[in-house]
């Protein structure tokens, strides 16, 4: 008989604590339709938080006939209901950050193969010219052309000594 006892204690006990674990569904449903609200993609949700309050109301309708069991049942549909709208909108904020970063991602890659562009074309610009120079034969070495004919005498324009005064022979005196 106790053996009877204790095992419907036990019973009753797991049951409460069970029931205690769940809490209170109502509540939680609408704490997490109040999180759906606040939101920023709550309009991707909508459908799910419309299910969500039809069940609560058929909870508290249930509750008012005295139908605490069917109640419940009603307040845990409305919970997973809630839950559904708030990963939904969790969902959407995340695949919004998800194509921004991959916007990012494609404009920071076009940027670079630009980048890259440029300064593959100013290489080959740099070595064009230096073939150019290269392939000039001496024009760096080269001096400018003389234009005066003082320019071009050969002695580097030192003066010409003069000549000296020829002397007569039978000369006067």
């Amino acid at each position: 008989m106790r053996a009877k006892l204790a095992g419907v204690l036990i019973l009753a006990g797991c049951l409460a604590f069970a029931a205690a674990a769940t809490g209170d569904d109502r509540s939680t449903a609408e704490a997490t339709l109040k999180e759906v609200a606040a939101s920023p993609k709550k309009d991707v949700a909508n459908e799910y938080v419309t299910r969500s309050r039809a069940a609560l109301e058929r909870g508290a309708q249930l509750r008012t006939k005295g139908d605490e069991a069917h109640a419940r049942l009603a307040d845990a549909v409305a919970k997973r209901w809630a839950d559904a709208a708030r990963d939904a909108a969790k969902a959407a904020v995340v695949e919004e950050s998800a194509v921004t970063a991959r916007l990012r991602a494609t404009d920071a890659g076009l940027v670079s193969d630009r980048e890259r562009a440029l300064l593959e074309e100013a290489v080959a610009q740099s070595g064009r010219l230096r073939a150019q120079l290269e392939a000039a034969p001496g024009k760096e070495k080269e001096q400018p052309a003389r234009t005066s004919a003082a320019a071009n005498i050969t002695d580097g324009g030192a003066p010409k000594p003069k000549a000296a005064p020829a002397r007569d022979a039978g000369g006067a005196q």
